[in-house]
């Protein structure tokens, strides 16, 4: 009975240790070992994916038994068994072709649409409007990044959804994920066909973004630090500032071209209860974090007295979640 008892256990802990993750790191490479920047890495089993940054470099949270789905623009798809390894170099066949950020194009048509089951599926339908066309004079940009950016989306089941020949943006103003299919047409994305999406800039830095009624019920928020007990959220509050030029012939006021302006918020959500506003200030975080003062404590003394910017919210999140 011992032994049984024992077997079972030893069984146990083998499970627990294999549906474990960790921290897989490697290099995307071509045939001649150039590397493959912005190829598509996932563990599609574990619901965790990234891409490979300039230098084909990637980190992907995966279990030690995973197979990883490797893609890449112009590139044969490939399986790579991660059996237990941290470090992975893999190569890829293919012509080598990459798929480039291209520049945003203001005045493009795009359609209503939704991912339904997958991304493969969309197809946009004949009620195309006008994007409105920028003046020559505006200031900022409504859009968060000035090219087209790589990206994934999560479906309301957890499931990733990816197509390596789309590119993405984020309408900060409508609050609209937008898809760029064939540089012809964009898709405006059904915001009630997917649960979170990921954008990465073009240092391959992700930046995800999940709906947060209590924060915008229009837009979405990007995840600063997300953990059991603690999430930092930033809301992009883009705001349209019409031109207002006014002069009397001796004094004037007012600027005399329209302008896109940015002002973020940052959120902590404690063990899933409300928002609370976040000041980038010391005070602020002490009170906000005031449950675990004595963590907060030692955080900022070896943080020491740099500035609290998002790169400071982010490591504070990682540190009061352990």
């Amino acid at each position: 009975m011992k032994k049984f008892f024992l077997f079972c256990f030893l069984i146990l802990i083998r499970g627990q240790l294999f549906s474990q993750t960790s921290v897989v790191s490697g290099r995307i490479a071509d045939v001649h070992n150039r590397p493959v920047p912005f190829a598509f890495i996932a563990d599609i089993t574990n619901k965790s994916a990234t891409y490979s940054d300039s230098l084909g470099s990637f980190y992907l949270k995966a279990a030690p038994e995973a197979k990883l789905t490797v893609k890449a623009y112009n590139f044969n798809d490939t399986v790579v068994n991660v059996d237990n390894q941290t470090n992975l170099n893999i190569s890829l066949k293919g012509d080598g072709a990459t798929l480039a950020g291209k520049k945003l194009k203001t005045s493009a048509v795009y359609n209503s649409d939704s991912f339904s089951s997958r991304i493969t599926t969309m197809a946009a339908n004949t009620n195309a409007i006008a994007v409105t066309r920028h003046q020559d004079a505006t200031r900022g940009s409504r859009y968060l990044y000035d090219a087209w950016v790589h990206g994934y989306v999560t479906s309301a089941s957890d499931s990733i959804v990816e197509n390596i020949h789309y590119l993405f943006n984020y309408d900060k103003i409508g609050g609209s994920l937008l898809v760029n299919k064939d540089d012809n047409t964009i898709l405006q994305i059904d915001g009630s066909s997917f649960k979170t999406f990921i954008l990465f800039d073009g240092q391959a830095k992700a930046h995800p973004f999940v709906k947060v009624p209590a924060i915008s019920p229009q837009r979405y928020v990007e995840v600063i630090a997300d953990g059991p007990k603690y999430k930092i959220y930033k809301d992009l509050a883009t705001k349209l500032h019409k031109a207002d030029f006014a002069t009397n012939g001796i004094a004037s006021t007012g600027n005399n071209y329209d302008e896109y302006i940015d002002q973020d918020f940052y959120y902590v959500v404690k063990d899933g209860g409300q928002p609370v506003k976040l000041q980038l200030k010391k005070k602020a975080l002490k009170e906000a974090f005031a449950a675990d003062a004595d963590k907060l404590n030692k955080f900022m003394s070896a943080a020491g007295s740099g500035d609290i910017d998002e790169i400071y919210l982010k490591q504070l999140g990682e540190a009061m979640n352990k």
